[in-house]
């Protein structure tokens, strides 16, 4: 089971959820949560499977894949509201489907924002000699690399400079309502399921788009840096 055959297992299942979501009853409220268990299996052996490596191809195709198959599980809940005398099933999944993509493109873009900017790379001098050394302004100097001169003049600034706070550690705790708040597709899942057995297929999706704007919300106060695809 490598990585790859992982990766088109999980929609897959997702699919199977969404049909057996269709049916509007309690049996398939079930199996469909059971298959979406499934799901979240095979995410988490593929990604166990692929560390220590990056594919680029992979992990899009991972993603892109991932989204069609909760799209489909959205669609299964709508078929069942449909069959089950809700009328506006369709306008309830409409609107957690445009949920759901304001927070995939809220958190991409303010953690690419929040992200570090490399430095940039020095222009390097002409070589002595060059024609570009002889423009005015653009004189070489000579490099001097004896490591006791540099000691001699680093030295005693190093000395003077204050040290670096440490970085402060956030409880666990902290990190995992972070976590939480950004709606991952685990917890998306979860919602799915109780609100399938427990609720219909309005207050699942009413149920959807509070979580999407609250990762929303958390991810314009406190944005981070993009971790990896969001999920």
């Amino acid at each position: 089971m490598t990585s790859a055959v992982l990766t088109r297992i999980a929609p897959v299942a997702a699919v199977l959820a969404a049909v057996w979501f269709s049916a509007g009853d309690t049996r398939g409220a079930l199996v469909g949560s059971a298959l979406l268990g499934a799901v979240l299996v095979a995410d988490r052996v593929r990604a166990a499977a692929a560390a220590g490596r990056r594919d680029a191809l992979e992990e899009w195709l991972a993603v892109v894949l991932g989204r069609l198959g909760e799209y489909a599980v959205y669609a299964g809940l709508a078929v069942g509201g449909a069959l089950a005398g809700e009328d506006e099933a369709w306008a309830w999944a409409a609107g957690a489907l445009i949920a759901l993509a304001l927070r995939d493109s809220v958190l991409e873009g303010e953690g690419r924002r929040a992200a570090p900017v490399p430095p940039a790379a020095g222009v390097p001098a002409p070589r002595e000699g060059s024609p570009l050394a002889r423009l005015p302004g653009m004189e070489t100097v000579p490099e001097r690399t004896d490591p006791g001169l540099a000691d001699e003049l680093l030295g005693p600034r190093r000395a003077q400079e204050p040290r670096r706070a440490a970085p402060v550690r956030r409880p666990a705790a902290v990190g995992a309502l972070r976590e939480a708040a950004a709606f991952p597709r685990p917890l998306r899942f979860a919602v799915i399921a109780v609100g399938a057995l427990a609720a219909d297929a309005r207050v699942t999706f009413i149920a959807l788009m509070v979580g999407c704007a609250i990762a929303v919300t958390a991810a314009l106060a406190d944005p981070r840096p993009e971790r990896g695809p969001v999920g």
